[in-house]
């Protein structure tokens, strides 16, 4: 009966080293993993900033680029618009109907505008383009970062 107690307890030894040891190695692979993971995580984190730096140089200098050729025109625009002619009062109407994208017909003015000069409307049409290149930059670069980004790996 001794022997068998004796052999319970080399057993039960060895099963307890066995464990110790799977879970000491264990932990080993989980803490090995975990580091690869945080550089994995930092090596990313790196080219994710390099993407987002070089779009974003790329649309400061495209910004820069649209501003000039907006000045540009705004400049060519007082010397060749004719300050003396009228457009018809309706022009505002219709102009601000394509702007808000809306009907012209669901477009109310205040009657007190009355009709532009050629002047303005060029200046108008002029100011809303330079806001749609504005706004096609930044979604064009916006759409080259979401594009890189997703490429990262």
């Amino acid at each position: 009966m001794e022997r068998y107690l004796i052999y319970g307890l080399v057993v039960l030894v060895v099963l307890g080293a066995a464990w110790g040891k799977g879970y000491l190695m264990g932990s080993e692979r989980l803490n090995d993993y975990i580091q690869r993971q945080a550089q994995e995580e930092t090596r990313i984190a790196g080219v994710r900033e390099r993407v987002t730096t070089k779009v974003l140089t790329r649309y400061i200098q495209v910004a820069g680029a649209t501003k000039t050729v907006t000045e540009t025109i705004e400049k060519e625009v007082v010397k060749y618009a004719n300050t003396t002619h009228c457009l018809d009062a309706q022009w505002a109407r219709l102009h601000d109907g394509a702007a808000l994208n809306i009907p012209p017909s669901a477009v109310t003015t205040d009657g007190e505008i009355g009709a532009p000069t050629a002047a303005q409307a060029i200046e108008a049409v002029t100011q809303s383009y330079a806001a749609c290149h504005r706004t096609a930059d930044r979604l064009d670069n916006l759409q080259t970062w979401v594009k890189e980004q997703s490429q990262v790996k």
